[in-house]
């Protein structure tokens, strides 16, 4: 039986010319699975769900052979499991025709590690050159991305209720605007007189004695930059920003917890994790902004080991 797979990597993207060919090849309608989602993910349910019911004897035909995967190692040993279980990959649309379904033609193994090197490479290529182009217009002062939907006036009443001691909470919900709007938008906060003119009393000497671990004011001090507020209208925003965590991609792509305070928290990249029960979560620092893109999977990982539901929705450990 020939069974048919299409994917896009966007829910604005379309399948039919994908599914239009697979028809017009002979295979059934009711047996292609599809998805929309990143050939850099491995998170697939219909990959998933056509790799487990294809039987020894069956042929999966693809539109093209990058639609498996955007990876050399992935999308070949996706080919070599079928291949030890006497399952078969079929291309219609490469220059260079793929099919496994015969174990005795070594060509079939070579084409499919040169189509694969080159899906692989044409992403590289593909994510540089969008690379390169942002790069140029940021250089000559245009702005790149999608168009910003805060206005200056929404910008000036979060900044309004964030020096009048609002949280970071409190404002999303004054404002309609998300976490990650703010964090990205929101300019820093202006910097206090020098705490010089602020004398403090003299500790005395019971009180040196005592346990400085202890004592509450220790939390006030921003684990990454040291800042400390000097006003009481300032700790309450204070300690909200403390309160959210972050998360910060290396360039390896490693996970490293970080808590920040509003002069040393990053602006630009920022993308909100949400609970679909609570709306609660963390920020991450380092991904992809695109609201289209994938968490990393270094992330979903976190998430999971955090005690998270990854599945279809974020849900917190609260509420799973």
């Amino acid at each position: 039986m020939e069974l048919g797979y299409a994917r896009v990597s966007t829910t604005k993207q379309d399948l039919d010319r994908q599914i239009d060919a697979l028809t017009a090849a002979g295979v059934d309608p009711e047996h292609i699975y599809v998805d929309r989602k990143s050939g850099a993910t491995t998170d697939r349910p219909g990959l998933a769900a056509l790799v487990e019911y294809a039987r020894a004897g069956d042929v999966i035909v693809v539109h093209t052979l990058d639609r498996l995967g955007r990876t050399v190692r992935d999308t070949l040993n996706l080919i070599h499991d079928l291949h030890e279980r006497a399952v078969g990959v079929r291309n219609l649309a490469d220059p260079i025709r793929v099919d496994s379904s015969d174990p005795d033609d070594p060509m079939a193994r070579l084409a499919g590690a040169v189509l694969a090197l080159f899906g692989q490479m044409e992403r590289t290529y593909s994510l540089e050159r969008a690379a390169h182009a942002r790069a140029v217009a940021t250089a000559k002062g245009r702005r790149t991305g999608r168009p910003s939907v805060v206005s200056p006036a929404q910008l000036a009443s979060a900044a309004a209720l964030r020096d009048g001691g609002a949280t970071v909470a409190e404002i999303v919900a004054q404002t309609g605007l998300t976490r990650s709007t703010l964090y990205r938008h929101l300019p820093s906060r202006p910097a206090d007189p020098p705490a010089a003119a602020i004398t403090p009393a003299e500790p005395s000497a019971a009180s040196s004695a005592a346990d400085t671990a202890a004592r509450p004011e220790d939390r006030l001090e921003c684990p990454t930059c040291g800042y400390r507020p000097s006003t009481r209208r300032e700790m309450i925003p204070h300690l909200g920003d403390l309160d959210t965590l972050w998360l910060h991609l290396d360039d390896h792509g490693q996970v490293r917890e970080q808590r920040h305070c509003a002069r040393c928290q990053p602006h630009e990249q920022v993308v909100a994790i949400s609970c679909a029960r609570c709306g609660a979560g963390p920020l991450i620092s380092g991904a992809d902004a695109d609201a289209d893109a994938d968490l990393p999977m270094t992330v979903l990982r976190w998430l999971e080991g955090q005690g998270w539901e990854t599945g279809t929705t974020l849900v917190c450990t609260n509420h799973f």
